[in-house]
């Protein structure tokens, strides 16, 4: 099928032919059985949307949007870095606590003794009794 016959067959659902382009899509219908089959196809589908309910926005969806507009929401990266800082902040008092503790059940102030580190003899460690006491 032509394109342009294709076309006009288009605006003759929408829109009034002129009279050569009438005969035309006419002539095209009489001579081919893929025009025609283009045309019900077309004549189905219109009917089709035409009998489909139209949905209406509830009220005062214009003033939504335009609220929303004016006061954009943060973006995800804003808000995972807000989360982030705030579980972060949680974090660290968290480590210092237990430090702070494992400090003071070991009675030494060092680097070991605050991350619960204990030194264990090679006889504890090949035997394996309680390696960590």
């Amino acid at each position: 099928m032509k394109r342009s016959l294709h076309h006009l067959l288009l605006r003759s659902f929408d829109s009034p032919l002129s009279e050569k382009e009438r005969k035309n899509v006419k002539t095209a219908l009489a001579d081919s059985e893929e025009f025609r089959t283009a045309e019900k196809e077309l004549t189905v589908l219109r009917s089709t949307l035409r009998s489909h309910e139209t949905k209406k926005f509830n009220s005062f969806f214009v003033e939504r949007v335009l609220q929303r507009l004016r006061n954009p929401q943060p973006s995800i990266d804003e808000y995972y870095l807000a989360v982030f800082r705030r579980l972060a902040a949680g974090a660290a008092i968290m480590v210092l606590l237990l430090s702070a503790y494992n400090v003071t059940q070991s009675g030494a102030f060092s680097v070991e003794s605050a991350l619960g580190i204990h030194r264990s003899s090679l006889n504890q460690v090949l035997t394996l009794e309680a390696p960590f006491e």
